[in-house]
């Protein structure tokens, strides 16, 4: 029996190691190319009090932001387009129909000193705020040809990005001062954010990439351990770092192909698919000493749909052709997906576990196209009631089939649905109880738009209590 215990255990590691190895490093060429990388995608209904009928969609980029990296602070690029696209017609067949555009803009304010923020600053417009970043919201509907730009909010007051939280000198009660009024309501009532938040997500990232070595009791959680908060001896390797957020918050109705607000799961307009992207034009030139200089039409350099898809289903060599391919074209990598390696090869094909046959039409159905999939009839679940597991625990508001939430924990919720525990006859343990041993975020969400975390302090931050598996709450 306890041979068949460590077996089990021992072919968790391995296939928790080779298909769930997150680290928001999406592939070879965007590790040169940080301001450009995606980390991750969240759409779901917002669960704020009062604020049902709306929609959240957020992307992260630029991970492992260590807090206290000055005098020059994380930003995001003026040269990079960031993209949100909607699709909600053809049965979502990863065309765009939608999208939203942000198009950063960075003033380097004149000042005789060596930093980029100074001072003890009172809000998003004190002057202390030397590198002031402001941008540009571009909604582009595909079927008209019509588009709409942002550069105020409804009450004129320029689109800027929130600073970095410094410490307790510099930026005093952050999220009064700087996270919340950051937040911009547009003329036409949509919501936007820009700027550092938490890293929501959460995984023990260490302990997989040290060649399987899971602290206990991962990977298979029973009992207590599978349940949040979770246990001590996993470390969040992602806690006590900051993301670069853009976080938009828009009606229901701005979804759906003919503006209605769906309530039946089986309408046409019940589900639609959301993906993030990052754009380059294709030509830059470096004059140096000069700036550099940008030409040409805009080009794809990254993207994200559902959580992991690069990181643990595409193989290396591919990564980069992944990445600058678009959503409607992803058939061509089916045989990854439908017969994945860590399924045919390692567990069923090595280990004998009983593992569903290809095609994994369950994985199909999920991943190609690699859009996030959210249903809008279904009702967001207050926070309160909100679990980490989402549909395998009875919460369909979570991913994958209610969108993806900052709470979900895709990575214990995708390592058992690709062990083939939504397949009739295949959920059974150990399928069901497969996981890294992190149940949570390393501080808690926010009730409220943009629900990440305020960004951890600089001055607040070490490596006992900042980026060593734990973080801080800082002026929420």
């Amino acid at each position: 029996m306890l041979n068949t215990v460590k077996r089990i255990a021992a072919l968790a590691s391995i296939a928790c190691a080779t298909t769930f190895a997150a680290s928001h490093r999406n592939g070879p060429l965007l590790l040169e190319d940080q301001t450009a990388n995606l980390n991750d995608l969240y759409a779901f209904r917002s669960y704020e009090q009062g604020r049902s009928d709306k929609v959240v969609m957020s992307m992260s980029v630029q991970g492992f932001q260590n807090p206290d990296n000055g005098p020059s602070y994380y930003k995001f690029s003026d040269s990079v387009l960031y993209r949100f696209n909607v699709n909600n017609a053809r049965g979502l067949d990863g065309n765009p129909d939608l999208q939203v555009d942000l198009v950063f803009q960075t003033q380097l304010r004149p000042n005789p000193t060596f930093v980029s923020y100074f001072g003890a600053m009172k809000g998003i417009d004190d002057p202390g705020i030397f590198l002031y970043q402001t941008y540009v919201v571009v909604i582009r509907n595909l079927k008209t040809n019509q588009a709409t730009f942002f550069t105020t909010d409804a009450n004129g007051h320029a689109l800027s990005v929130a600073p970095p939280n410094l410490g307790p000198k510099s930026t005093p009660n952050y999220e009064q001062n700087f996270g919340q009024p950051s937040i911009f309501t547009l003329s036409n009532g949509m919501r936007v954010f820009a700027g550092p938040r938490d890293d929501a997500f959460y995984f023990d990232s260490a302990a997989t990439f040290d060649t399987l070595n899971f602290r206990a009791p991962a990977p298979i959680l029973t009992g207590a351990a599978d349940t949040a908060p979770g246990p001590s001896g996993p470390v969040d390797g992602f806690a006590g770092y900051n993301i670069s957020l853009i976080a938009l918050e828009v009606p229901i109705s701005f979804l759906t192909a003919d503006g209605s607000v769906p309530t039946d799961a089986k309408a046409a307009n019940a589900k639609v698919g959301i993906w993030a992207s990052t754009h380059r034009q294709i030509v830059t030139v470096r004059p140096s000493p000069s700036d550099p200089i940008h030409y040409g039409n805009y080009v794809q350099v990254d993207r994200v749909g559902n959580p992991l898809t690069v990181e643990a289903l595409i193989p290396l060599p591919v990564k980069d052709y992944w990445n600058r391919s678009d959503p409607a074209n992803d058939q061509q990598f089916a045989k990854y997906i439908g017969d994945p390696f860590f399924a045919s090869g390692i567990l069923n094909g090595v280990f004998g576990l009983k593992v569903p046959p290809a095609p994994r039409n369950d994985l199909l159905g999920v991943f190609v196209p690699d859009i996030t999939r959210i249903d809008l009839t279904i009702e967001p679940t207050a926070m309160a009631n909100q679990n980490r597991l989402g549909p395998l625990a009875g919460d369909n508001a979570g991913w994958p089939f209610g969108g993806r939430r900052p709470i979900d924990d895709v990575v214990d919720i995708g390592f058992r649905a690709l062990g083939g525990v939504l397949v009739p006859g295949f959920g059974v343990a150990p399928n069901t109880q497969l996981g890294d041993g992190v149940n949570s975020n390393d501080v808690p969400l926010l009730n409220r738009f943009p629900f990440h975390a305020a960004p951890h302090a600089g001055f607040k931050h070490s490596q006992a209590e900042g980026t060593n598996g734990k973080g801080q709450v800082t002026g929420q």
